[in-house]
């Protein structure tokens, strides 16, 4: 008897034990569409990365055009999408590890990303800014073009 009772609570514990309470079906797809519409919003945050090495990735598999994309209308209406291309294929040098970002300053809507990076053996600090236009995180060049990241 007294295995009879062992083997139906061993049963019982198994059976009730794999069972999970589900969050409410509106709550994940809320979730769901959050992430799925802003994927690009957080800076900091884009698909388990960061936006510079985002960005960086995508210069490292020559998607150039997809750079002009996640660069800010004002840099775009300052320097014109052909001269910008012609940078990003030409005179920018990107081909470096910059690790996560290490700090961030806000000043307006301008989000500046702050990475730590061994550039010909020497440590840098490397300032990538960007701001979110239309949900997107955008990178906006500087003044000089030969002075984004350095």
């Amino acid at each position: 008897m007294k295995n009879l009772i062992f083997i139906f609570s061993l049963l019982l514990l198994v059976s009730c034990g794999g069972k999970t309470i589900e969050e409410p079906a509106a709550k994940r797809d809320f979730e769901k569409e959050v992430i799925e519409e802003k994927p690009f919003s957080n800076p900091v945050l884009i698909y388990g990365s960061d936006f510079g090495n985002f960005f960086k990735v995508l210069y490292a598999q020559g998607r150039f055009d997809e750079m002009l994309k996640f660069t800010s209308k004002t840099s775009i209406d300052k320097f014109g999408k052909d001269a910008i291309l012609d940078f990003y294929k030409n005179d920018l040098k990107f081909g470096y590890e910059i690790g996560k970002p290490h700090s961030q300053t806000k000043s307006g809507d301008t989000i500046t990303l702050n990475y730590n990076a061994n550039i010909i053996a020497t440590k840098r600090v490397v300032r990538i800014s960007v701001l979110v236009e239309n949900d997107t995180c955008k990178v906006v060049l500087t003044n000089n073009l030969n002075d984004f990241l350095k």
